[in-house]
């Protein structure tokens, strides 16, 4: 008898098949997509599932404020009085935040807000504040430490880092082939399951990198599609490493209860 694979789902009604089943764990993915296809509540559903089954989970919001995030997610009908949330945004308090933690924390969603903590790091020129304000070269290593004492105190099996176009557009990278290699080999390295949003680029490339699409595991893309003046949201798997996925175009929908992936290598019928 064939061994169970050690999968996370999608929690996409529909879509597992085409992922042979599931995402296989420890995986790096990139979900990648333009606005409005709903990458970060994708990425929430799966988080948000995975730890009603058990699961701990960190999501890593570099831009979006935790009370936005938060709000988006209650809009669509996720009962977050389901699970422990713990919100790290105080850039005085996040060591603090992460040593009070305590260790194996049942149904815990660490979420850390980049969003509230980069306005406290905001930098002033004669009094008056820099519209444009950056992270340091070191943004990279405080995402990986976070994550390392995470894991540590078994608090982190999956994470979600959103977003890979916010990290590059916020953080001075002075080799960025080199900081993003670090970043994803870290990550695997930690033996955790990992999603990176990403947002669609001018030219419609996966990534900004070349590098991006070969170090990860795999590689989801959400997109628009108008159709007869409706603009449709679509799913597909471009990549996913370790299994036998299917490659057809599914249409992705939400019904205010759950993701449903149908059509799969077809026009939908409305």
């Amino acid at each position: 008898m064939m061994a169970k694979r050690n999968v996370v789902e999608s929690y996409i009604d529909g879509f597992d098949h085409a992922l042979g089943g599931g995402i296989p764990a420890e995986n790096i993915v990139i979900i990648h997509g333009s606005a409005g296809t709903m990458k970060s509540s994708l990425c929430f559903n799966i988080l948000y599932n995975e730890i009603l089954s058990g699961k701990k989970g960190v999501y890593i919001s570099i831009e979006q404020s935790s009370l936005s995030l938060l709000r988006q997610v209650v809009s669509l009908g996720f009962d977050i009085s389901k699970i422990n949330i713990e919100v790290l945004n105080d850039a005085n308090d996040v060591i603090k935040g992460l040593s009070r933690l305590k260790s194996g924390d049942p149904n815990k969603l660490t979420l850390i807000d980049f969003g509230s903590i980069r306005k406290e790091l905001r930098k002033k020129v004669k009094g008056k504040v820099k519209n444009e304000y950056e992270f340091g070269p070191g943004m990279i290593t405080s995402i990986l430490t976070m994550a390392q004492t995470l894991v540590q105190k078994d608090l982190c099996d999956i994470i979600i880092i959103d977003s890979l176009t916010a990290l590059y557009s916020l953080t001075k990278m002075e080799d960025p082939r080199s900081d993003i290699f670090y970043l994803f080999e870290y990550l695997r390295d930690l033996g955790i399951s990992a999603f990176i949003i990403s947002e669609e680029s001018a030219d419609n490339s996966y990534t900004r990198l070349d590098i991006e699409s070969y170090l990860a595991d795999g590689i989801i893309h959400l997109q628009l599609t108008e159709r007869n003046r409706k603009v449709t949201r679509e799913i597909s798997v471009i990549k996913m490493r370790s299994t036998s996925c299917n490659n057809d175009i599914f249409t992705l929908e939400f019904d205010g209860k759950k993701f449903k992936a149908l059509y799969g290598g077809k026009i939908p019928l409305v």
